[in-house]
């Protein structure tokens, strides 16, 4: 199943019946969501010279905060499944869709931190950069672009329009764009140590990108566990 949605979302009435410790699982991570928007916007305006380095310390916070978002919810379905004795293993699968969406609104601020000033300021900087940096814009619209597809079918209107087959078969693109995501990530950003923008002072650092490298590999070995229908249990007989 998606990112974007899961397996309960498809059932709204079951839904319905849980405790209300678990429908409130959707409300809290959404509130999080906010408090944590909010919190990169007062930590990068805390010690900045000027409100162009506001939005750029922004721009990188809300990108790291997307693709930390986006990998939290492609690794809650794995390892639920891969743990079935996990604690809270309802309450994370209904948080799933929920980080997804949320992993969506940020990598739309981080969006319009840069666009924003920079088309206000001057739309040719888009393209003065190089050709390292066009190619991070362009993956980073397809990237975009994915993710707002998958957004907006994640309702469970749009599972019931498309149909559970092709509705699955489109969320699917959620693996490309991991891949898609890391690509715009390497070529752009300056907490991964490849290349940075121009108006990005000091010189990249590798650190995130490891960090992330680390945490994708953890979700593609339990990805691969949950392909093989292996659980802990079973693997602990063997």
């Amino acid at each position: 199943m998606s990112t974007f949605q899961t397996e309960e979302s498809v059932s709204p009435k079951a839904h319905k019946l849980k405790a209300w410790h678990v429908r409130a699982v959707r409300p809290i991570v959404w509130a999080g969501t906010v408090i944590a928007l909010r919190g990169v916007g007062i930590s990068s305006a805390a010690g900045a010279r000027s409100p162009a380095q506001v939005f750029i310390a922004a721009r990188q916070l809300y990108g790291l905060w997307a693709l930390a978002l986006l990998l939290t919810a492609m690794v809650i379905g794995p390892l639920i499944y891969t743990l079935p004795w996990l604690p809270l293993r309802g309450h994370l699968a209904i948080a799933r869709r929920t980080l997804g969406l949320a992993a969506f609104v940020f990598a739309l601020f981080h969006s319009a931190c840069y666009l924003g000033p920079t088309l206000l300021r001057d739309w040719r900087a888009l393209y003065r950069s190089g050709s390292l940096w066009i190619a991070g814009l362009l993956v980073g619209v397809l990237s975009m672009t994915i993710m707002s597809v998958l957004a907006y079918t994640s309702a469970d209107r749009a599972v019931r329009r498309l149909g559970g087959h092709r509705w699955k078969a489109l969320h699917r693109w959620v693996y490309p764009l991991l891949a898609i995501v890391f690509v715009h990530a390497i070529l752009l950003g300056a907490d991964f140590g490849v290349n940075k923008g121009p108006d990005v002072a000091g010189e990249p650092d590798a650190g995130c990108l490891i960090g992330m490298l680390v945490f994708a590999g953890a979700w593609l070995a339990l990805f691969v566990l949950r392909k093989r229908r292996l659980k802990w249990h079973s693997i602990k007989r063997r």
